[in-house]
């Protein structure tokens, strides 16, 4: 029988589609190769659809969360009803065990420097903006046997870098973050990311750092919003097939009016991959935005200030796409554990 829950629970739980039955079509071109290539091909297709396969991940990472290990090595369990990520050496990161190489540290200002100088020569801003691991905010929440070996993390290493060495403008939310945190959650409990009100400090800050170079920046606060609470589970939860048992109140802000900015353009197919967004009563800059996962909940807020933003997933930065758009600013978001790469454009 085939798997049960369905494609739509594998997906929330594995973050993918489960691979589909292969097919050989005869006659075809590549038809060869779909013969070749079809045993590898339905072994993945078996692999994700056979039966009650999501119930024995299940029944598993109960039966690991009963003995106190974790379930997934993607996902840590902290403390407080606290799930981290932990897959693309986060652990590592976050403990400091592989600090910047000296060669490392001089290819990553390199890179950025390159990219400014770039960007420089056609008149246009370049800022960086770091997005903090939740970790980096909440350590008080990780595991106790995981702790920093050194004070300082590769963000402190750069930031040192760049100030001694650069030019290069970055926005360092951490001590915003931080400070917010006293008085309000400003990450999910049971999700990588941080929630709408740290997205909201990440906004404020980058806005700040913006409007001494564009004056014509709306400074009115953005309307207001009505707070919407859900009781539920978040992608680490979902990566565990414990989404029932790690669940969290979020809190989401909800615009009491309709956004300004609206969507006119990107990937045909709807993706939030490639995104144009464009706003006719702001007074803003045109802007080009090299983002991740991060920037879900941030980009709608800075978007009401732009006139024109193209938001495009990745850290690499799209020249031709730079030329056509002439933006007056690039912001280059990534989260910090991507600082473990050897160098931006490997990440």
């Amino acid at each position: 029988g085939k798997l049960l829950p369905a494609e739509g629970a594998f997906a929330l739980t594995e973050n993918r589609r489960p691979a589909p039955l292969p097919t050989i079509e005869l006659g075809t071109p590549g038809w060869g190769w779909s013969i070749l290539t079809f045993p590898r091909r339905f072994e993945r297709y078996w692999n994700d659809s056979f039966a009650f396969r999501w119930y024995l991940i299940r029944w598993h990472s109960i039966a690991k969360l009963a003995l106190g290990i974790s379930p997934s090595p993607k996902a840590l369990v902290g403390q407080n009803g606290y799930l981290f990520y932990a897959a693309e050496q986060s652990v590592d990161y976050f403990r400091a065990v592989k600090p910047f190489a000296a060669r490392e540290l001089v290819q990553w200002r390199a890179e950025l420097e390159k990219r400014r100088a770039w960007l420089a020569e056609r008149g246009i801003r370049y800022l960086v903006v770091v997005a903090p691991s939740k970790e980096t905010i909440y350590p008080e929440f990780m595991p106790p046997a995981l702790r920093p070996v050194r004070p300082e993390t590769r963000l402190d290493q750069l930031l040192k870098e760049l100030a001694a060495h650069s030019s290069v403008d970055v926005v360092d939310l951490r001590p915003a973050l931080r400070r917010a945190k006293e008085t309000q959650r400003v990450y999910h409990q049971t999700d990588t990311h941080w929630n709408d009100a740290g997205a909201m400090i990440a906004y404020g800050e980058i806005l700040a750092r913006l409007r001494p170079w564009f004056p014509e920046l709306n400074s009115e606060p953005l309307p207001g919003s009505t707070i919407i609470r859900a009781t539920t589970g978040g992608d680490l939860a979902r990566i565990l097939a414990l989404e029932d048992r790690f669940r969290e109140e979020r809190i989401e802000f909800v615009p009491s009016l309709p956004r300004r900015a609206q969507r006119v353009g990107g990937d045909p197919a709807g993706s939030d991959d490639f995104v144009i967004l464009e706003c006719s009563t702001c007074r803003g800059p045109r802007v080009v935005m090299n983002q991740d996962s991060f920037n879900t909940n941030l980009a709608p807020l800075l978007a009401e200030h732009f006139s024109r933003i193209v938001l495009l997933d990745g850290t690499r930065l799209d020249f031709s796409l730079i030329e056509k758009e002439k933006p007056a600013v690039v912001i280059q978001e990534f989260v910090e554990r991507a600082l473990m790469c050897p160098e931006l454009r490997g990440c």
